[in-house]
């Protein structure tokens, strides 16, 4: 089965470029939130070949730890992720400034608790839902006024990660037994897809939704407010 990740990859930008084309005042959010993400595509070799192995276009994987495709997959998983509440609810971000202090924090502490955990033996994909939803909770500690659109962000991104991996599952039958070593985790599954992909979404739904008015120290404001400047 070739270039399947490439694939999902393409799939998983559909909700990405759908709420970009529609809704003009979450671009710079997109456009802010896929750069954030780049540096997680360099994380790939420690998912693979424990976790899954798919086929990367020019075998990169084997050169530099990661590929093509786990540059598009994060930038398309941020942009969906980052905007999915607000496209939903009618609301916006009124991004003004960049926090560096608080990226450089975020972004220090899941570098060192990546290593902690994947060196302690945890498994990469359970290391990575625990670290995002822990640093996702610490935000919400900080920013309670986040904690309905990061629970209702987390919620709508598992919603579309789930009939994201529904398509992928039907593009490539049993590509999630073939690929997905499910058998070395927990080996469950809704509907065909592996309950790991569910966590991840979740995780990644709610840390998306929270990071940037953190760093940014924006709030969710109706969308109608902005129109009205």
């Amino acid at each position: 089965m070739k270039y399947e990740f490439l694939i999902l990859t393409l799939i998983f930008w559909i909700p990405g470029l759908l709420i970009y084309a529609l809704r003009f005042d979450l671009r710079r959010v997109i456009h802010l939130m896929a750069a954030f993400s780049l540096p997680f595509a360099a994380t790939e070799w420690l998912f693979y070949p424990e976790y899954w192995e798919p086929t990367f276009l020019f075998n990169l994987i084997d050169y530099v730890g990661f590929g093509i495709e786990d540059i598009l997959f994060v930038t398309g998983l941020a942009a969906f992720t980052s905007t999915v509440y607000a496209f939903f609810s009618g609301k916006t971000l009124e991004i003004k400034t960049v926090r560096w202090d608080r990226v450089a924090l975020i972004f220090a502490v899941t570098g060192s608790l990546v290593t902690f955990l994947t060196l302690g033996g945890m498994a990469t994909i359970y290391a990575s839902v625990l670290i995002t939803g822990g640093i996702s909770c610490w935000i919400l500690w900080l920013r309670r006024d986040l904690i309905q659109a990061g629970l209702i962000g987390s919620l709508l991104t598992t919603l579309i990660y789930f009939s994201l991996c529904m398509i992928f599952g039907m593009t490539f039958p049993q590509v999630f037994e073939i690929t997905w070593h499910t058998t070395d985790f927990l080996n469950l599954f809704i509907m065909g897809v592996p309950v790991e992909e569910l966590l991840y979404g979740a995780a990644c739904g709610l840390a998306a939704t929270v990071f940037l008015p953190y760093i940014t120290e924006a709030r969710f404001i109706p969308r109608d407010t902005t129109l009205a400047m």
